[in-house]
């Protein structure tokens, strides 16, 4: 028989119950407005059934998610669907967005200096005058392993031109001004490259540990088979001192599991009947 104290019992009432559930999903909080978030999750549904999404979007959720990042930078909900999506499972922002980003954010943008192996970016605070300078350059990026396999982005021209400067403004925005993409982890061309570049740096690594260890292993193989010649050289010996008549064979066990060992045995002491 189960001695067990009944639970205790709750002091709401149904009519309590029935209060407090209306209340969470009709009063706005300091957390969220539950009538808003339940329009965005309709939006969110229209657009998912419309088909017309980038194929980054995978579910209705991950919808809710770039227009509630897209609300925080300033966008409207149509341009968060069209200038954010999801790459390696974190948000990013398409690199032509990150211009209009910026300038929401109140800076100005500028490239003072830009070849085909470098960009060099400046942004200026409207407001405060805060002035930010960097560069990123093409060695940098084939160093990082973005350019790898002869990506059309990085050949010479227009696209490497692009890519430079999405990737200066990253380096810009993740140094120096993170909160201008809000909940966007990145620029995503550059991410893109990014990702691509740890899982390249993850296959040489793989490559390289392999490499040693085929050269371990034949390695092992030819001191195997070296101690396998020396085992016949000496048990070739041994055979010849007992063919001529040998009285005094001083060989034991150990010694020949030296040669195993990689010594081999210096002699055998013998005593020819004919000496």
């Amino acid at each position: 028989m189960d001695n067990k104290p009944a639970p205790p019992k709750s002091p709401l009432t149904d009519e309590d119950k029935r209060n407090l559930n209306l209340a969470v999903l009709s009063e706005t909080t300091n957390v969220m407005n539950p009538v808003e978030y339940e329009q965005i999750k309709k939006i969110a549904r229209d657009f998912w059934a419309s088909g017309a999404l980038s194929k980054a979007f995978q579910n209705e959720t991950q919808i809710v998610m770039a227009m509630l990042a897209g609300r925080e930078m300033g966008m409207s909900f149509n341009e968060s669907v069209s200038d954010l999506y999801f790459v390696g499972g974190k948000l990013n922002v398409y690199g032509k967005a990150t211009p209009a980003a910026l300038r929401r954010a109140g800076w100005r943008i500028s490239y003072p200096d830009e070849t085909e192996d470098y960009c060099t970016a400046r942004v200026e605070n409207i407001k405060t005058g805060e002035v930010i300078e960097d560069t990123f350059t093409y060695d940098e990026a084939q160093k990082s392993g973005f350019t790898g396999n002869s990506k059309p982005g990085w050949l010479p021209g227009a696209n490497r031109r692009r890519k430079l400067r999405y990737g200066v403004l990253s380096l810009i925005i993740h140094t120096y001004i993170p909160e201008v993409l809000g909940a966007a982890s990145g620029i995503g061309e550059y991410s893109e490259d990014y990702i691509e570049g740890e899982r390249v740096a993850v296959e040489n690594k793989t490559e390289e540990t392999k490499a040693r260890i085929a050269a371990a292993e034949a390695k092992r193989r030819e001191m195997d088979a070296q101690k396998h010649t020396a085992r016949a050289v000496k048990a070739n010996e041994i055979t010849k001192g007992v063919q001529v008549g040998v009285e005094d064979v001083n060989v034991t066990s150990d010694e020949l599991d030296a040669v195993d060992d990689g010594s081999l045995l210096d002699g055998v002491k013998t005593t020819d009947d004919h000496a």
